[in-house]
């Protein structure tokens, strides 16, 4: 007769010490993906914020190709009538939009939409009317972000968040700054850092408050010298496609790391 052996297998688990270990080198991984997938994010959404504002800068020319003119920003009053008179000199005056609750945050949406989001009447003497033959929208927004706010229309950042910042349209070198809602900081219009002067004080700026939703308080192109940290991932009209920060002359591509 044969005599059989059975072999048990005791296979040792793992103690409470490499447990932790498994669980810490896990938790630090996933860190490292999880910051790489944040910068990939904020990378690409840069990307998007940029196109925006280069599309709504083409419709804006197409809107001065056909007026005339650039429009104003909405923050002053008297300059938007004398726009209107001199663009639509054969609509009466008391057909006129309403424009008392608007600013620079509502300007783009305003303009490029059309006062009532369906672009302009045909019709000189009732252009913004909504019947007759229409002059289509200069640009085509996303509706799911643009969001009424204190009664006007205002269009926001891909990726906004509650409290974030819309986009803001100024007009060349009678522009102002704007106080904006609670929740983010003011704007203001930028000027030339080394010569002092306005950017684009003949056409307009398009502020964009980036990744973060908020405007930064300084307003000094490209140098930067008054920038907060709030200003460094702004992206503007003028700023080639790209972050103020990576505008910086030489500084840029060195510390643009820093906020995604």
């Amino acid at each position: 007769m044969k005599n059989t052996t059975i072999r048990i297998s005791r296979r040792r688990g793992l103690t409470l010490v490499e447990l932790v270990m498994v669980i810490m080198v896990t938790l630090i991984l996933g860190t490292f993906v999880w910051k790489a997938a944040a910068k990939t994010i904020g990378w690409a959404n840069n990307s998007r914020m940029s196109i925006e504002i280069s599309q709504m800068s083409k419709a804006l020319d197409a809107f001065c190709m056909r007026f005339g003119d650039y429009p104003p920003d909405l923050h002053d009053q008297l300059a938007v009538w004398k726009f209107l008179k001199a663009r639509f000199p054969r609509c009466p005056r008391q057909k006129y939009p309403d424009l008392a609750k608007h600013s620079p945050a509502s300007a783009l949406y305003f303009w490029l939409a059309g006062p009532n989001g369906k672009g302009y009447s045909v019709n000189a003497t009732d252009p913004f009317g909504d019947g007759g033959k229409r002059i289509a929208p200069f640009y085509k927004f996303d509706k799911e972000r643009v969001k009424l706010v204190d009664g006007v229309m205002e269009f926001f950042p891909p990726r906004s968040k509650e409290g974030s910042a819309p986009y803001l349209y100024f007009r060349g070198s009678g522009a102002k700054g704007y106080d904006g809602h609670p929740g983010w900081s003011p704007a203001k219009p930028y000027r030339d850092s080394v010569a002092g002067k306005w950017i684009n004080p003949d056409t307009y700026q398009i502020l964009c408050a980036g990744n973060d939703g908020k405007f930064g308080g300084g307003n000094h192109y490209p140098g930067g010298p008054d920038y907060d940290e709030a200003n460094l991932d702004d992206i503007t009209s003028f700023s080639q496609g790209d972050t103020l920060e990576r505008a910086i002359p030489k500084l840029g591509t060195d510390k643009a790391k820093k906020v995604q």
